[in-house]
Order: structure tokens, then sequence, then C-alpha cells
């Protein structure tokens, strides 16, 4: 359990490096969600973490052929976190964000998956919904 805490600190600090507008606050590592960001004594922002599920969808040479495949893994990724979201609240959030993460797509992908996310849309409860490829630090806001 100290391994997966100790990444789920290390992508939490890969995705405050990269992105502009992450609130000032104290972080407090929780359970659900993953962190609270603290921005005063009555308002916090949630952050969920998980990775990606179906990372392993691509033929025996590795490669994603299929857009749709990846589109799929991403919907099901939220899909299984939204049906916690309950949970999520209960810390009575002002905002909730997902953050889906993956070490690195490393060649798997024969398409370029940025420009696929720019018209995919999904659909969540989730105030904001990041993708990260942690080793490439890319970070791309999908909802």
């Amino acid at each position: 359990m100290p391994d997966k805490k100790a990444h789920e600190q290390q992508v939490l600090q890969i995705f405050r490096n990269l992105i502009a507008d992450f609130p000032k606050g104290k972080v407090l590592q929780t359970e659900s969600p993953d962190f609270l960001v603290r921005l005063n004594r009555k308002k916090v922002i949630g952050i969920e973490l998980t990775e990606l599920h179906g990372q392993t969808f691509y033929d025996n040479l590795g490669y994603y052929h299929n857009p749709e495949l990846l589109y799929q893994n991403i919907e099901h990724t939220i899909s299984a976190k939204e049906e916690k979201i309950y949970l999520y609240q209960k810390s009575k959030p002002v905002e909730l964000w997902l953050l889906i993460h993956l070490r690195s797509f490393q060649n798997q992908l024969n398409f370029h998956y940025r420009n696929k996310l720019t018209n995919w849309v999904f659909r969540s409860s989730f105030d904001r919904i990041f993708l990260l490829e942690e080793t490439k630090r890319e970070l791309h806001e999908i909802c």
C-alpha cells in the first residue's frame, strides 16, 4: 500500500507541475477522493486518481489501430469512477476532478490521439477530467 500512495503523490506532483490553474491551498492525501485541496476552512476541491482501464487492448505489434478502442477505454474508466461519485461527494467539494493517468503509450498508437481528444465528448458528473501520460509529461483536459 505505501508504494501505491507514493505513486499517487508522484502523479499528483506531475499534474501540479503541468496544470497552470492548480488551486492554491493545502493538499491532503485522503482515500475517497484521493486528494483534497483545502482552499479555505469551508471549501475543498476533490481530486480522484485512477489508471486508464484497458491499456492492453492493442495488437501483437503493440499498436492501437482503432481510435475507438482508446475512446472506449477512457469512457469505461470514467464510468467506473462515476459509480463511486457519491463517496467522493461526502467531503462536500466545491469541485470534483478526475485525473486518469497512465505511464506511457510507448509507441502503442498509430494515430495522433491528441487530435482525437479534442473531438471526443465524454459525459460525467466530474467538474473536470484530465488524461495524464506520466512518462512524456503530457496533460490533456478532456472534459
